[in-house]
């Protein structure tokens, strides 16, 4: 199964509320990136096989949707990212990659709320404050952008993302 994808992913049994994930065909892919998604795919197929613990089928899916966001499969690295989410609620990466995801493709509630999600599990993460606090702008609302630059500034204050924002 593994060899040459294309179509959906089979949901692991016993493992409520995760979405079905649709892969491209990675034959007709440059072979350097259809080689990684291969490699990655085949990884999560073991996992769900295999009956993975939780948070490492929530990292396999984490990690196949940063590869499918590089190439531009959003909608596929977007199921990704909520399986990886929904496995391993205390990772914060995925909400955080699902910010950038949204801020991609919309829509950009979606991403402040991912974001905000985020910044709650890691409250300190500057590269965090600073897309959120970006999020803020590019919706047109500069009043919670304020305090999230701020908080990046005192935290990197050579931060050049920060400082631009603010």
């Amino acid at each position: 199964r593994a060899s040459s994808p294309g179509g959906v992913i089979p949901k692991p049994p016993n493992r409520a509320g995760l979405r079905p994930v649709s892969v491209p065909n990675f034959d007709a892919m440059e072979t350097s990136v259809a080689s990684q998604l291969r490699a990655s795919y085949s990884s999560l197929a073991a996992r769900i096989d295999g009956g993975s613990a939780t948070v490492e089928l929530g990292t396999a899916y984490g990690e196949l949707g940063r590869l499918l966001m590089a190439a531009s499969f959003l909608d596929a690295a977007e199921a990704c990212y909520l399986n990886a989410q929904t496995l391993a609620p205390a990772d914060s990466r995925w909400p955080y990659y699902l910010g950038h995801l949204y801020k991609a493709k919309g829509p950009l509630a979606q991403s402040i709320a991912s974001f905000e999600r985020a910044l709650q599990l890691r409250p300190n993460d500057g590269a965090t404050l600073v897309w959120l606090g970006d999020a803020h702008l590019v919706e047109g609302n500069a009043d919670p952008a304020d305090p999230l630059f701020n908080q990046a500034l005192s935290l990197e204050p050579s931060s050049a993302a920060a400082h631009f924002g603010a």
